[in-house]
């Protein structure tokens, strides 16, 4: 299996030099791990570790390239531990004893299978051409009509002269007939040309034939595993992937063929049960006697479920997607490319029959709410993408429909996009047949327009917001009420465990009127009951605030620290001037103030602003998602922290976060993340994160069992705090506990009177 980054770290110089272009040895070692360069970039790497690290970094199973498309290369048995690599591919057969016009007919239905589902080409990828024994002619003529056709080709024969003249026709072929009996003439044939595909009655046979081709000095071959039961088959196909995988058999690290129209010749319904067997388990081309879009549909939508990386959301292509006959004359509607919003609101924009352009941005592959939280759909974004896609220009009609979920944004996109019109939609998609059908949208826009010729408001560019002077910002007057509650005092260099809570956000309905009416009632009762049960800081959530994010934090920042003797906060925003105006008036007698958060990517410069500000910073160890492994996730974590360290930070105020995984979907991820807190704490570093996300999905009544569970487990790991929520009982409890056997805090028999 490939080697780990720290294996690699463990043979390299150590030199720190830089010459490789890393800024340390195990940032470089992660990186060859990785696949992202090669470890002779390294000039200090001795020789031996280099032949050592060739060969143990080489995926256990080969991947063949064959009619442009790959196949093999997996490193794993279930998608779920990390992600598979190549997808299974579909062949229809076509016998070589055709007519003219039967072989026109077949290859028009191969051909007619072909279309866009999340911005992937879905079509028939291979034809197998089935020798039938009429002469190399014949069959060199179906291939030429493949190649024709823009399809790759797979060709089953035993027959060494048919092998040799479909290579003289084209050598990006699969040769599939090589058994006991001939592979010494069929190797000879196709040896420097083509991929020779193997076919044998057991596993231990595939083992024997391929150990014998590769001392012939063939390795370019796949294994054929159909049997003669689809038991076998399946046997065959485990087993041989199992070898290569697990066992680390090298010689069985080949792609597979698997041919259900043998299984089922009779029956396509076996067949299409079968393909989806086969898709899952581990067929790298699933051969059938026909693919039409009865059959293509279920097959090709599963394949797109195998084959996503779990850790990464499917998203589709950001763009313009007419629907209906939509003409530039038509409205638009804007929202995520999260796959699942896609295809609900477009969906129900099909079903009003109502042309309209939907506009699809790029928002990370996240859901409306969570990408409006995380700054990744706001109104600059929108105003980003209006720009690189041109829309002005593409599109005449200036209405733009935006989720009802976000019409907290209405006012600041119109105010970035000064010519349309921009009108509040449906917060569910299933409203939005009647909200079309009944031109809702129409008088939206017409009093949005009425609106800015009110208001005078010019149709020419935005304007471009300059400095902020954050003495002159303006917010309401602080409102001061004694809740009685008091937050008591803390020692910032006491080893007990830091519990954030997370209840002041504005994904919460109440909390998300509240910051637009900066209504401080709701706010407080959340910080008061949070204090109450024992909460370390408080996270304020104020979500992307692009047109007052520095007032609003602010006076959030205010309001709740004047009010609870200066509980220390988290900060967390995607408006950097919003935390710069929330550290300017934040009282630090309990604690310096928390950013949250900053990452190994995009968000890297939230380090800077930290470090700048002597606060404290959450650091995602993630850059474009979710790390694969824990050498993924200690390369970003060495990243963030040389950053951290380059600008004078202390490595204490640097909370590394691993990024707690939902149970449900990723159980198999759970101790990688444990192993994870505890690398961290090997290294003498802080650790926090959204605990409770574990937990999502889960029924109310079991998520308090999850959550004081994981934390108990990540406190024995090292893990030194968490965003949670403090009003879970069973949680906080446990946490005191674990301080109490951890010797952080002092026993006695009332100490869970808190």
């Amino acid at each position: 299996m490939a080697v780990k980054g720290l294996d690699i770290f463990k043979l390299s110089p150590k030199k720190n030099c830089k010459e490789c272009g890393s800024p340390t040895c195990m940032a470089f070692c992660m990186k060859v791990a990785q696949g992202a360069l090669p470890i002779t970039k390294c000039p200090y790497m001795s020789e031996e570790a280099i032949a050592l690290l060739s060969e143990a970094t080489a995926p256990p199973m080969k991947t063949i390239e064959v009619g442009g498309q790959k196949l093999g290369g997996e490193t794993v048995m279930f998608r779920h531990e990390k992600t598979f690599v190549s997808p299974t591919r579909y062949a229809v057969t076509v016998p070589s004893d055709l007519d003219a016009a039967a072989l026109d007919a077949k290859f028009a239905e191969i051909t007619k299978v072909d279309y866009q589902r999340i911005s992937e080409r879905e079509f028939v990828e291979y034809v197998f051409v089935e020798d039938k024994g009429n002469g190399a002619d014949a069959v060199t003529a179906v291939v030429k009509k493949a190649r024709e056709a823009g399809r790759g080709v797979i060709v089953e024969t035993g027959d060494p002269e048919v092998a040799k003249a479909v290579v003289a026709v084209t050598g990006d072929v699969i040769i599939d007939g090589a058994t006991a009996d001939n592979y010494e003439a069929m190797n000879a044939a196709v040896k420097d040309y083509a991929v020779l595909g193997i076919k044998a009655p057991t596993p231990e046979a595939f083992f024997d034939l391929a150990e014998k081709l590769e001392k012939a000095g063939n390795k370019k071959l796949v294994f054929d595993v159909t049997a003669d039961t689809a038991k076998q088959t399946f046997a065959n196909a485990v087993v041989v992937r199992r070898a290569a995988l697990v066992e680390n058999v090298r010689t069985m690290g080949y792609p597979s063929i698997v041919n259900v129209a043998k299984l089922a010749p009779d029956c396509m319904h076996k067949q299409e049960a079968y393909a989806a067997l086969f898709t899952v388990k581990y067929g790298s081309v699933v051969v059938m006697s026909q693919m039409s879009y009865a059959e293509a549909l279920p097959v090709y939508g599963l394949r797109q479920n195998i084959f996503t990386d779990p850790q990464r959301p499917m998203k589709v292509t950001p763009g313009i997607y007419p629907l209906n006959g939509a003409t530039p004359d038509d409205p638009c509607c804007v929202t995520v490319d999260f796959a699942l919003t896609y295809f609900l609101v477009s969906g129900e924009i099909e079903r009003s029959k109502v042309p309209v352009n939907l506009l699809i941005s790029d928002a990370s592959g996240m859901s409306v709410l969570t990408a409006w939280a995380a700054g990744k759909f706001s109104s600059s974004s929108i105003k980003k993408f209006f720009d690189e896609y041109d829309i002005d220009s593409k599109i005449n009609n200036r209405t733009l429909i935006i989720p009802g979920k976000v019409a907290v944004m209405k006012g600041e996109i119109q105010e970035k996009l000064p010519e349309w019109n921009v009108c509040v939609g449906t917060r569910e998609a299933v409203e939005l047949v009647k909200y079309l059908k009944d031109g809702e949208y129409k008088a939206a826009a017409e009093a949005a327009e009425k609106a800015k010729a009110a208001a005078g408001v010019s149709s020419g560019p935005a304007i471009v917001e300059g400095p902020i002077d954050f003495d002159k910002l303006v917010y309401p007057e602080i409102k001061h009420v004694d809740m009685g509650v008091h937050y008591q005092q803390r020692d910032p260099e006491s080893k007990k465990f830091v519990t954030i809570g997370e209840r002041i956000h504005c994904i919460s309905p109440s909390i998300r009127a509240a910051m637009e009416n900066f209504d401080p009632d709701p706010i407080l009762k959340r910080a008061a009951q949070q204090i109450k049960a024992g909460a370390t800081y408080l996270d304020v959530n104020i979500g992307p605030a692009e047109k007052n994010g520095p007032e609003l934090m602010t006076w959030a920042v205010r309001t709740i620290q004047e009010n609870f003797d200066n509980v220390p906060l988290a900060l967390d925003t995607a408006n950097k001037k919003a935390i710069e105006a929330g550290i300017r008036v934040y009282n630090r007698t309990n604690g310096k103030p928390i950013i949250n958060s900053a990452d190994a990517g995009s968000r890297i410069s939230n380090i800077d602003l930290a470090a700048a500000n002597d606060a404290i910073v959450i650091a995602l160890c993630s850059a474009d998602g979710i790390a694969k492994d824990n050498d993924e996730r200690m390369h970003h974590c060495h990243t963030m922290l040389e950053r951290g360290l380059s600008l004078g930070m202390e490595a204490t105020d640097l909370w590394f976060d691993p990024l707690f995984l939902v149970v449900k979907g990723m159980q198999d991820k759970q101790m990688d993340v444990l192993n994870a807190i505890k690398m961290f704490s090997d290294e003498g570093l802080k650790s926090t994160g959204g605990l409770s996300n574990n937990s999502n999905g889960a029924p109310k009544e079991v998520r308090p069992i999850m959550d004081s569970t994981l934390v108990a487990m990540a406190m024995m790991q090292g893990l030194t705090s968490a965003i949670i929520n403090p009003n879970d009982r069973r949680t906080m409890e446990t946490i005191h506990t674990c301080d109490i056997f951890k010797n952080y805090e002092l026993y006695s028999d009332s100490y869970l009177d808190f």
